[in-house]
């Protein structure tokens, strides 16, 4: 059995030998034949999307998989090329190459070995170009946006395939430019809770960390609408997080453009519907005073309304009341308008409102995460200057045309893309980037476009609801110092409730919430239970203590009652200091002795509204002192008519007996 295992071993170590010979066997560097022959897994990290004549072009590009980078750079065949082709001359030249189809009219190839690149920390490559040299360059001459194709070719057959664009210029001379504003608007779930305390997750957090450090880095102005109910929930949190982060958020909107809000969402056109406009002044005053407290030196401008949510003729008529003179809507509050001829233009909502919105194409573009944002933004880029040429081609004036981008629901634009996006435009000569805040007044000639009307909110029912707290925040309210915080929390709490985003669940919990608030503070004041008093006499005092357990003095008023004492008729309104007591000292005038009960009830100062609850005391009001001296004295009476009329009789018999004609 060994002899015939060793042979069986044999053979096979022998057919192994022969088939490694015969090359049937895979061998070292037979995996990377197996990799490279698909396409390579190539993004493109960086590159200067405007190139002044006399400059360099600058690519970095990066291959994600370390062990097919490291096969690449041991093959001694593999170069980067990097090839220029003729300019395109439409927005639709630049979709189509940035969606698969290859550029035409080659112009200029450059092919650098990996040796010849610069590598990041990273490990990207980054190739670095001439544009007049005469090796190692791209010797472009006119002006125009060139499509580019950077590729990895190994043995002379390219492996690896992406396409991106430059805008290349002579010189920087002034000319024309199209007016570009990036926008967006950030909205957070509420930061106040329906008990009137600050809560502020970590998913806001980052998100309002992100915003940060999209504002911080690249081009401006950005124009950005935050809430300003975020904004006031992190001026008053307690967490050192919190305010910190708006310290930040405050130092970048000083180099942006902050947008005007509402403190929390009211839909305008359902506001001016229901006859709610005084609900939407006041979200609008407190959003103005809050984003002024935070937009630095620079002035709030009113003129422009930017919106999310759809906004009809109502809506538009209530804004006019507000100095809004332009509304910029989102493709998605767009929807039911149709599509417009131009997004470069202004229409009209009305005869005094101008309408703008971002071109959905553009939006599509900037909506999600795309695969490789970089790409994305200098296509975007390529595509706004083919706009201003094809209006320099029409003979249109450049600077009547304005550009808004967002993406399709107005949120954050992903930072990766947005980042160089601003760049590109900021840089390009032929752009400018402007805020949308100052979009200039549209003309008279504008085309009016029939806005539908909007019926997804009605603001009505949630503000009718909290027009009925209203006598009773009144009346909890005179209990408080003039200056007390408490006043504006109930007064931004109850704004709160009219979040046009809250579902009616989410409405009853902060209703309740609400008046809970209100009861917690009027419940504060209390008088001690099951306390008993003893009256001397007729006339006595009563002394009652009143504590409060609140953080702040509150004023009370005092109603005592009880069928046996009589009180005098005043107005018993105290003072109780805060985390404190006080004794009321009471006059009273005992109709009888006894026991028998007080109760005491503390109101609102004005009377209307009851603080706590109804409190019984025990008073015993001992013998009246002057009900038995005159009890006395009718016996001391009745005892002497006794003893003179006895003795009147006695006198009277003694006198019979010694009478000699009495016998």
């Amino acid at each position: 059995m060994d002899r015939l295992r060793r042979a069986c071993t044999a053979m096979l170590i022998l057919i192994g030998v022969t088939l490694s010979m015969l090359g049937v066997l895979p061998h070292p560097t037979s995996a990377l034949s197996a990799v490279t022959a698909n396409s390579v897994d190539v993004r493109l990290v960086a590159q200067n999307f405007n190139v002044l004549a006399g400059t360099q072009f600058r690519f970095t590009v990066g291959v994600l998989d370390e062990a097919v980078r490291n096969q690449l750079e041991q093959d001694p065949t593999t170069t980067l090329r990097i090839t220029a082709f003729s300019p395109v001359t439409t927005r639709e030249q630049v979709r189509s190459i940035v969606g698969g189809v290859e550029p035409v009219g080659q112009l200029a190839v450059a092919d650098l070995r990996l040796i010849q690149l610069a590598r990041t920390e990273t490990n990207s490559y980054t190739a670095f170009l001439s544009t007049t040299a005469r090796t190692n360059s791209l010797r472009l001459t006119k002006d125009g946006v060139y499509p580019i194709q950077i590729s990895f070719v190994r043995e002379g057959q390219p492996i690896s395939k992406l396409n991106t664009f430059v805008n290349f210029f002579n010189s920087p001379t002034e000319t024309s430019r199209l007016p570009v504003s990036i926008a967006s608007t950030v909205t957070t779930p509420l930061a106040h809770a329906p008990n009137g305390t600050i809560v502020i997750s970590d998913a806001t957090r980052k998100q309002l960390t992100d915003l940060a450090q999209s504002l911080e880095g690249g081009a401006a102005p950005l124009s950005v609408q935050v809430s300003p109910e975020i904004l006031d929930g992190l001026a008053r949190s307690t967490q050192s997080v919190d305010v910190d982060l708006l310290t930040r958020l405050q130092t970048a909107f000083a180099n942006h453009d902050l947008l005007r809000a509402p403190f929390v969402p009211v839909d305008p056109s359902s506001a001016m519907r229901t006859g709610r406009t005084n609900d939407f002044s006041q979200m609008r005053g407190l959003g103005d005073e809050i984003i002024e407290l935070r937009n630095g030196e620079k002035t709030l401008s009113p003129n422009i309304w930017f919106s999310n949510v759809p906004i009809d003729t109502d809506g538009a008529e209530l804004l006019q009341g507000f100095d809004v003179h332009t509304i910029v809507l989102t493709p998605q509050a767009a929807a039911k308008i149709g599509t417009l001829d131009n997004y470069a233009k202004p229409y009209r909502i009305s005869s005094d409102i101008a309408l703008r919105t971002t071109d959905p194409l553009y939006a599509t573009a900037l909506t999600g995460k795309p695969n490789s944002p970089v790409i994305t933004a200098y296509s975007l880029a390529a595509e706004l200057l083919m706009q201003r040429q094809e209006v320099v081609d029409s003979g249109g004036v450049v600077s009547s045309n304005f550009v808004v981008l967002s993406n399709t629901n107005g949120t954050p634009i992903d930072t990766a893309l947005l980042a160089p996006l601003a760049v590109a435009i900021d840089r390009a000569p032929q752009l400018r980037l402007r805020a949308l805040s100052s979009l200039p007044r549209a003309n008279s000639e504008a085309t009016l476009v029939k806005v539908p009307r909007s019926n997804q909110i009605d603001v009505s029912i949630a503000g009718k609801a909290t027009d009925s707290l209203a006598d009773e925040l009144a009346s909890t309210s005179l209990m408080l110092p003039t200056d007390a915080p408490q006043r504006l929390a109930w007064s931004t709490s109850k704004l709160v409730m009219l979040d046009d985003r809250l579902s009616s669940d989410d409405f009853a919990l902060y209703f309740k919430g609400f008046r809970n608030q209100l009861r917690l503070l009027r419940a504060s004041v209390k008088v001690p239970q099951s306390l008993s008093f003893t009256l001397g006499g007729r006339g006595s005092d009563l002394r009652i203590q009143l504590r409060n357990d609140a953080a702040v003095d509150l004023t009370v008023s005092v109603e005592i009652s009880s069928a046996k004492l009589k009180f005098p008729d005043e107005d018993r309104v105290v003072t109780v200091p805060a985390n404190g007591a006080v004794d009321l000292v009471i006059p009273v005038v005992a109709r009888a002795s006894g026991r028998f009960p007080i109760e005491v009830v503390l109101y609102t100062p004005d009377g209307l509204v009851q603080a706590g609850q109804r409190v019984q005391l025990t008073a015993r009001v001992a013998a009246i002192a002057g009900l038995g001296l005159v009890v006395s004295g009718a016996a001391a009476l009745v005892l002497l008519a006794w003893w003179l009329s006895h003795w009147r009789a006695n006198r009277r018999k003694s006198a019979a007996k010694q009478h000699p004609a009495i016998g």
